[in-house]
């Protein structure tokens, strides 16, 4: 896999993989990270206007708030990111669009299920354009539902294209999932990341009946997180429930030592 570095060059540290070399891209201000299938596409990303309209996100409508004068929407908890457009030879582009022309899929927020929705969409948009050629995951995510990281990852292990991940600022949570979950050989993280894993998450309520099955629901999810932490760390169980026990905050190398990355992308200065 190539990779290439936005702001200076990098270089890889390794445990005990085959070197990859990273280099910036000195040809323009767009950097490829990976193979560009020169795919013809008009603009793919969100792109949104409201003229009164009534927006309805996820569950509730407490995701979003339509200003109904000038048509804008204000994005709240965990709504998808409204990509700016940046001018290109081609014509106006979105970074979502620039991004997938790269072969790169961006999680930058909490999963939900729109987020999942986004993600798988434009995973397997791109396994279908070239079966081959690998994805890249940029992940600056602190968490989210684990049912909406689940179905991400059954994506990344379905379609045929290697995906590679790389964290940039934190991976937590159910975040750190997609992050361990990628290709074994590419899972990276910026020296300064963090990463952070701990048992789920839950909240009962209702009937007595209801809050039985519910904690029943959150103790089945809590085993089998650990047992896939197992698979992509290698670690014992005993290990992987200790670290998950709390919640545990790894550094880059500690967390290549305890298997949830194969290397750190570290700048020259």
């Amino acid at each position: 896999m190539a990779a290439s570095a936005i702001a200076t060059p990098l270089r890889v540290s390794f445990s005990s993989l085959n070197q990859t070399t990273l280099r910036r891209n000195s040809g323009g201000n767009i950097v490829r990270a990976l193979p560009n299938p020169n795919f013809g596409s008009s603009t793919i990303g969100l792109s949104s206007s409201a003229q009164g309209w009534r927006l309805k996100l996820d569950e509730d409508n407490s995701n979003a708030a339509i200003n109904q004068g000038y048509g804008t929407i204000e994005a709240k908890r965990g709504n998808p990111t409204m990509m700016p457009t940046v001018p290109t030879p081609g014509g106006l582009m979105d970074l979502s669009t620039i991004l997938l022309r790269n072969r790169i899929v961006f999680v930058g927020q909490p999963v939900n299920s729109q987020v999942a929705q986004r993600v798988i969409s434009q995973l397997v948009t791109l396994a279908t354009i070239d079966e081959n050629a690998d994805i890249l995951m940029y992940l600056n995510c602190p968490g989210g539902s684990i049912y909406s990281v689940l179905a991400i990852y059954d994506c990344m292990s379905w379609i045929k294209p290697k995906v590679g991940t790389v964290c940039f600022g934190v991976a937590a949570s159910q975040g750190t999932l997609l992050l361990a979950g990628g290709e074994k050989g590419m899972r990276y993280a910026m020296p300064n990341a963090r990463i952070m894993i701990h048992q789920p998450q839950s909240g009962c309520g209702g009937h007595v009946e209801d809050v039985r099955r519910q904690v029943k629901e959150a103790v089945l999810s809590r085993h089998k997180l650990d047992q896939m932490y197992v698979a992509f760390t290698g670690q014992p169980l005993e290990k992987v429930q200790l670290y998950t026990e709390r919640d545990c905050f790894l550094s880059a190398s500690e967390a290549m030592e305890f298997g949830l990355i194969d290397g750190i992308l570290e700048t020259e200065y």
